[in-house]
């Protein structure tokens, strides 16, 4: 682990672990209210779980010093070489949109939503190197 990562104590939960963690506890809240989860709510859940699995860096990655390689509408991506692997940030409170929505419902996606999002792209581009 580099010196700007996660705190030491870390759980290390996977990308699918964390997504099915915070699904369950959305699942759970909207049963306790007998309905669905608003933004608010899933925001708050998030960023409860990100506490208690010691998520959130200590101190900011040096790539956030430099141009970004590639990013999009509410991220920006630095890639690691070195370590086959990507540093992916997001613009504060944006996590893009939700595909399918009600009209009374807040358009703009949880992180939970943007998440899960992210896994199945992963799932999908796994697939894709397989065949």
């Amino acid at each position: 682990m580099s010196n700007y990562g996660n705190s030491p104590e870390t759980s290390g939960v996977s990308l699918p672990a964390l997504v099915a963690q915070l699904r369950s506890s959305c699942e759970a809240a909207a049963r306790f209210q007998a309905g669905s989860t608003c933004y608010a709510e899933e925001v708050a859940i998030f960023l409860r779980i990100a506490e208690e699995n010691k998520l959130f860096l200590c101190t900011p990655p040096p790539e956030l010093d430099r141009t970004p390689d590639d990013e999009g509408n509410e991220h920006q991506v630095w890639f690691r070489p070195e370590s086959a692997s990507f540093l992916k940030a997001t613009w504060p409170n944006h996590f893009g949109m939700l595909v399918v929505h009600r009209h009374d419902e807040e358009p703009a996606a949880s992180p939970i939503a943007y998440l899960e999002r992210w896994l199945y792209h992963f799932a999908i581009q796994i697939r894709r190197m397989a065949v």
